[in-house]
Protein backbone atom coordinates (compact mmCIF):
# COMPACT_ATOMS: atom_id res chain seq x y z
CA UNK A 1 0.00 0.00 0.00
CA UNK A 2 1.37 3.55 -0.88
CA UNK A 3 1.28 5.78 2.53
CA UNK A 4 3.12 8.45 0.83
CA UNK A 5 1.65 12.08 1.98
CA UNK A 6 -0.32 13.54 -0.94
CA UNK A 7 1.32 16.80 -2.19
CA UNK A 8 -0.40 19.72 -3.86
CA UNK A 9 0.61 22.81 -5.77
CA UNK A 10 0.17 26.48 -4.27
CA UNK A 11 -1.80 28.42 -6.99
CA UNK A 12 -0.10 31.39 -6.19
CA UNK A 13 3.27 31.10 -4.78
CA UNK A 14 3.45 27.29 -6.51
CA UNK A 15 5.21 26.27 -3.30
CA UNK A 16 4.28 22.39 -3.03
CA UNK A 17 2.36 21.61 0.42
CA UNK A 18 0.56 18.60 2.08
CA UNK A 19 -3.08 19.59 2.16
CA UNK A 20 -5.13 18.93 5.29
CA UNK A 21 -7.06 15.93 4.20
CA UNK A 22 -9.71 16.07 7.01
CA UNK A 23 -10.77 19.54 6.29
CA UNK A 24 -13.55 20.77 5.00
CA UNK A 25 -12.72 24.37 3.89
CA UNK A 26 -9.75 25.43 2.14
CA UNK A 27 -6.37 24.08 1.72
CA UNK A 28 -4.60 27.17 3.31
CA UNK A 29 -0.79 27.24 1.98
CA UNK A 30 1.83 27.60 4.45
CA UNK A 31 4.35 29.55 2.54
CA UNK A 32 1.78 32.56 1.28
CA UNK A 33 -1.25 31.64 3.49
CA UNK A 34 -3.32 31.49 -0.23
CA UNK A 35 -6.77 29.56 0.10
CA UNK A 36 -6.53 26.78 -2.42
CA UNK A 37 -9.23 24.98 -3.71
CA UNK A 38 -10.11 21.47 -1.60
CA UNK A 39 -9.98 19.41 -4.44
CA UNK A 40 -10.71 16.07 -2.28
CA UNK A 41 -14.24 17.86 -0.88
CA UNK A 42 -14.70 19.08 -4.32
CA UNK A 43 -14.54 15.92 -6.05
CA UNK A 44 -16.56 13.87 -3.65
CA UNK A 45 -19.38 16.92 -4.74
CA UNK A 46 -19.37 15.27 -7.80
CA UNK A 47 -19.68 11.97 -6.34
CA UNK A 48 -22.75 13.54 -4.90
CA UNK A 49 -24.01 14.54 -8.60
CA UNK A 50 -23.56 10.78 -9.25
CA UNK A 51 -25.37 9.64 -6.19
CA UNK A 52 -28.31 12.08 -7.59
CA UNK A 53 -28.02 10.44 -11.10
CA UNK A 54 -28.85 7.06 -9.23
CA UNK A 55 -31.08 7.65 -7.46
CA UNK A 56 -33.35 8.77 -10.29
CA UNK A 57 -31.58 6.10 -12.30
CA UNK A 58 -33.49 3.60 -10.30
CA UNK A 59 -36.43 5.52 -10.22
CA UNK A 60 -36.91 5.71 -13.93
CA UNK A 61 -35.77 2.07 -14.52
CA UNK A 62 -38.81 1.09 -12.03
CA UNK A 63 -41.06 3.69 -13.38
CA UNK A 64 -40.68 2.32 -16.99
CA UNK A 65 -39.91 -1.25 -16.26
CA UNK A 66 -43.25 -0.82 -14.74
CA UNK A 67 -44.89 0.73 -17.53
CA UNK A 68 -43.32 -0.93 -20.54
CA UNK A 69 -41.29 -4.31 -19.29
CA UNK A 70 -38.26 -5.02 -20.26
CA UNK A 71 -36.73 -3.26 -23.37
CA UNK A 72 -33.49 -1.79 -24.70
CA UNK A 73 -34.19 1.48 -23.00
CA UNK A 74 -34.25 -0.05 -19.59
CA UNK A 75 -30.56 -2.17 -20.28
CA UNK A 76 -29.35 1.16 -21.09
CA UNK A 77 -30.74 2.50 -18.45
CA UNK A 78 -29.27 -0.23 -16.08
CA UNK A 79 -25.99 0.03 -17.61
CA UNK A 80 -25.51 3.61 -16.81
CA UNK A 81 -26.60 3.01 -13.49
CA UNK A 82 -23.45 0.61 -12.92
CA UNK A 83 -21.30 3.08 -14.66
CA UNK A 84 -22.66 5.76 -12.06
CA UNK A 85 -22.19 3.01 -9.06
CA UNK A 86 -18.17 2.65 -10.05
CA UNK A 87 -17.58 6.01 -10.91
CA UNK A 88 -19.04 7.05 -7.25
CA UNK A 89 -17.16 3.84 -5.88
CA UNK A 90 -13.87 4.97 -7.06
CA UNK A 91 -14.09 8.84 -6.50
CA UNK A 92 -14.63 7.53 -2.89
CA UNK A 93 -12.05 5.17 -2.54
CA UNK A 94 -8.97 6.88 -4.28
CA UNK A 95 -6.80 8.96 -1.72
CA UNK A 96 -5.83 11.98 -4.52
CA UNK A 97 -8.97 11.74 -6.66
CA UNK A 98 -7.49 15.11 -8.64
CA UNK A 99 -4.88 12.90 -9.93
CA UNK A 100 -6.57 9.47 -10.44
CA UNK A 101 -7.26 9.36 -14.24
CA UNK A 102 -9.71 6.30 -13.82
CA UNK A 103 -11.72 8.75 -11.75
CA UNK A 104 -11.62 11.56 -14.51
CA UNK A 105 -12.36 9.12 -17.09
CA UNK A 106 -15.26 7.74 -15.18
CA UNK A 107 -16.82 11.44 -14.24
CA UNK A 108 -16.60 12.58 -17.89
CA UNK A 109 -17.94 9.22 -19.23
CA UNK A 110 -21.08 9.16 -16.87
CA UNK A 111 -21.38 12.91 -17.18
CA UNK A 112 -21.01 12.81 -21.34
CA UNK A 113 -23.29 9.98 -21.32
CA UNK A 114 -25.90 11.60 -19.71
CA UNK A 115 -26.03 14.54 -21.32
CA UNK A 116 -26.23 12.38 -24.99
CA UNK A 117 -29.38 10.17 -23.12
CA UNK A 118 -30.90 13.65 -21.78
CA UNK A 119 -30.18 16.18 -24.24
CA UNK A 120 -28.87 15.12 -27.77
CA UNK A 121 -30.91 12.04 -28.16
CA UNK A 122 -34.06 13.57 -27.79
CA UNK A 123 -33.47 16.24 -29.62
CA UNK A 124 -32.42 14.06 -32.41
CA UNK A 125 -34.86 11.85 -32.34
CA UNK A 126 -38.49 14.47 -31.77
CA UNK A 127 -36.33 17.91 -32.01
CA UNK A 128 -37.68 18.58 -28.54
CA UNK A 129 -35.59 20.49 -26.53
CA UNK A 130 -35.51 20.58 -22.78
CA UNK A 131 -34.37 24.03 -21.92
CA UNK A 132 -34.05 23.45 -17.75
CA UNK A 133 -31.85 19.94 -18.78
CA UNK A 134 -29.75 21.94 -21.01
CA UNK A 135 -29.23 24.85 -17.97
CA UNK A 136 -28.56 21.87 -15.70
CA UNK A 137 -25.60 20.45 -17.57
CA UNK A 138 -24.17 23.71 -18.68
CA UNK A 139 -23.53 24.61 -14.77
CA UNK A 140 -22.23 20.88 -14.78
CA UNK A 141 -19.85 20.98 -17.33
CA UNK A 142 -18.76 24.33 -16.30
CA UNK A 143 -18.14 22.93 -12.61
CA UNK A 144 -16.03 19.67 -14.37
CA UNK A 145 -14.06 22.34 -16.45
CA UNK A 146 -13.47 24.27 -13.32
CA UNK A 147 -12.61 21.67 -11.25
CA UNK A 148 -10.15 20.13 -14.20
CA UNK A 149 -8.90 23.16 -14.25
CA UNK A 150 -7.73 23.61 -10.39
CA UNK A 151 -6.66 19.98 -10.44
CA UNK A 152 -4.26 20.69 -13.29
CA UNK A 153 -3.11 24.15 -11.55
CA UNK A 154 -2.61 21.97 -8.05
CA UNK A 155 -1.30 18.98 -9.18
CA UNK A 156 2.07 18.82 -7.83
CA UNK A 157 4.99 17.28 -10.38
CA UNK A 158 7.57 15.15 -8.75
CA UNK A 159 11.34 16.33 -9.52
CA UNK A 160 13.11 14.11 -12.37
CA UNK A 161 14.87 11.43 -10.77
CA UNK A 162 18.21 12.66 -10.62
CA UNK A 163 21.14 11.36 -13.65
CA UNK A 164 22.59 7.92 -13.17
CA UNK A 165 25.77 7.96 -11.39
CA UNK A 166 24.58 11.02 -9.36
CA UNK A 167 23.38 10.89 -5.56
CA UNK A 168 20.78 12.97 -4.19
Amino acid sequence: MNDTIPMVKCRKCEKMFPPNMKTSGHWLCPSCQAKNPNLKRHYRSVAILCILGLVATVFLVAVRFSKGGLNLGIFLLAGHGVLLLVTIVFVYKAKTPWTDGTVKALIWTVFGLALIFNVVLPFALSGRLDIPLIVIYAIVFGYLFWLNLQARKCTATEPPPPPKGEVS
